[in-house]
């Protein structure tokens, strides 16, 4: 069975070597130090809009020929991120491996390289330095906990109110989809301020790694309550820890 080790001595050589490549290097859990035997590949390439279609082409004949592609998503453009992105699922590797390849134009704003958000970068390849790995700069840091801590704030008693209604219906499943949103929209973000302002967006993922244990046992309660009752002790704890978040970060309301 061939491994993600496999892949990259497949890719490396190509890729650094390519002449439309620009720049590449390794994102995800290889830059911020979690690897581990169930890590895909996450690969950042920049290369020129005009040579995306080209470059796209050329890996996949290397991935079909070497590896056997079983399963292939390419993102809808335009995507969030700027990226044209695509996945890889592979016939000789184990079944949790997969490629995620995005490639960047030279011009992006947001490069994906502050080393606060996204790791510390070793590139296999940089033609025109456009890996800066210089940690976000305060007032962009400032900028994005304000728009955050606003959009969290605003109308969360909506989304109380309706998982308050689904409780005393006693609609189970309605309850928890009303909760899920309100700990994603609303109290994630504020628990991000608390535990990691450069990350305030990242919703709850990676929580394990960055919340006190009492805030990642506050999320995890939610995903462990199969009835009304135990939802409902979830809800009015979510509840009580957003109040009191909302109150401790108020001032972000007032920045400009």
């Amino acid at each position: 069975m061939k491994t993600r080790q496999n892949l990259i001595d497949l890719l490396k050589p190509f890729l650094t070597n390519h002449p439309h490549v620009l720049a590449v290097w390794e994102g995800g859990s290889a830059a911020t130090d979690h690897l581990d035997a169930y890590s895909d590949l996450d690969l950042m390439v920049v290369v020129e809009r005009a040579d995306t279609s080209l470059l796209f082409g050329e890996i996949e004949q290397q991935l079909a020929h070497a590896f056997g592609i079983k399963e292939r998503y390419r993102v809808p453009e335009p995507a969030w991120h700027g990226f044209s992105q695509c996945f890889y699922q592979f016939e000789t590797t184990a079944p949790w491996l997969y490629l995620d390849l995005c490639l960047l134009p030279p011009d992006l704003e947001d490069r994906f390289t502050a080393s606060d958000r996204h790791g510390i970068i070793e590139p296999w390849k940089d033609t025109i330095g456009f890996i800066d790995n210089r940690p976000t700069a305060l007032d962009a840091i400032e900028h994005r906990a304000k728009t955050c801590y606003r959009r969290a704030v605003s109308g969360e008693f909506v989304l109380r109110l309706e998982v308050e209604k689904a409780l005393h219906r006693a609609h189970l499943v309605d309850a928890q989809l009303f909760l899920h949103g309100y700990l994603m929209r609303h109290l994630a973000p504020l628990l991000n301020l608390e535990h990691r302002k450069t990350k305030v967006d990242f919703g709850i993922r990676y929580a394990k790694r960055d919340y006190a244990p009492d805030d990642y046992m506050l999320v995890s309660m939610f995903f462990q309550a199969a009835t009304c009752s135990a939802l409902a002790n979830v809800a009015a704890a979510f509840f009580v820890r957003f109040n009191q978040l909302k109150q401790q970060y108020k001032a972000y309301s007032n920045l400009d």
